[in-house]
């Protein structure tokens, strides 16, 4: 095996005991409230597709959660399809609809290409509330009928736990291929690259096209958990939210997102179970991480957490600084 390859191992190891959780141990209310922090997981790094990926910020992702959502919930009151093959169906439709939205919104930079994603966003967030007939409006979609099997809780919590292990894993193994060279040559230096024959619009159209089919996929699980879709899963709140979920976890990693959703979702539920100012105290825990860990939870390094550790290393790194100031460098 490749030496590149030696972390495949142990990270299927573990990805398996994650999977098989269920059924090592474990009460049905900490299964139950897992199984919502993992589905924010796959959510998280889907969106790390989009910050990390691309270097793009998108205020509007929650858009591809809800099309997740009510995609999943229509289609399968309207067809009575099993709802991992409506999931599938919904998934695959997503990509190509979020590539031709992309194509048009990808021509502005910056906070142009926020706003506009924020802005798409909110016009299909007052669709679905306005549209009572189809989606139930503020009411909610309710009445959906799941398949039998997603009514074991054990069940419920290793379906979205498989995506996430699968998710993780395959974008770790892209990124280190020519793929993920491509995207990130593009994300650091669009310029450059197409000077290669490598397009910024189409490279980027195509990574946020699987961003949001990551996204529908744990909006259509999120359904499956929650049994209900409301309006506001879809909502601005939620965009942030999972945009936040990121940053503390590390936009240039991988895990961090997943680790960071799973984290913050589960101290969410534990600090508003316990106070009324839960919301004060999440966000005394988002300024310590952003202020501590400026690169997230992926950026931790050993010679962070302890300083002894790979002092060698750190002081190699300085002797260009020191060789260049004695040269007559800035100050």
């Amino acid at each position: 095996m490749p030496r590149k390859s030696i972390w495949l191992v142990p990270a299927l190891v573990l990805g398996l005991l994650f999977v098989l959780w269920p059924w090592i141990g474990g009460s049905l209310y900490l299964v139950n409230l897992l199984t919502g922090a993992v589905i924010w997981g796959i959510f998280a790094v889907s969106y790390d597709l989009v910050l990390g990926w691309t270097g793009e910020i998108s205020f509007g992702h929650a858009l591809w959660f809800g099309v997740g959502i009510y995609g999943v919930g229509l289609l399968v009151q309207a067809t009575h399809w099993d709802t991992l093959v409506a999931l599938l169906v919904v998934a695959v439709l997503t990509a190509p609809v979020s590539f031709v939205i992309h194509l048009v919104s990808l021509r502005l930079r910056g906070a142009y290409f926020a706003m506009i994603t924020f802005a798409i966003a909110e016009f299909a967030y007052l669709l679905v509330q306005n549209a009572t007939a189809l989606t139930g409006g503020t009411n909610g979609l309710t009445g959906v009928m799941l398949s039998s099997y997603l009514l074991s809780p054990n069940v419920l919590y290793a379906v979205p736990a498989t995506v996430l292990v699968i998710a993780v894993v395959s974008l770790r193994a892209v990124s280190a291929r020519r793929v993920g060279r491509i995207v990130h040559a593009v994300r650091d230096n669009p310029t450059r690259a197409a000077l290669f024959g490598h397009s910024e619009v189409l490279v980027k159209g195509l990574t946020l096209a699987a961003s949001s089919a990551l996204a529908a996929v744990a909006g259509g699980l999120y359904l499956a958990y929650q049994g209900m879709a409301f309006p506001d899963a879809m909502g601005s709140n939620t965009s942030f939210t999972v945009l936040l979920m990121v940053v503390i976890g590390g936009a240039d990693s991988i895990w961090g997102p997943a680790i960071a959703g799973i984290a913050l979702y589960l101290l969410e539920n534990s600090l508003s179970a316990t106070t009324a100012h839960w919301s004060l105290w999440l966000g005394v825990v988002y300024v310590l991480v952003v202020r501590f860990l400026p690169l997230g939870l992926g950026g931790l390094r050993p010679e962070r957490l302890w300083p002894w550790h790979g002092r060698t290393g750190i002081l190699q790194e300085g002797l260009p600084v020191a060789a260049d100031h004695h040269k007559g460098g800035r100050d």
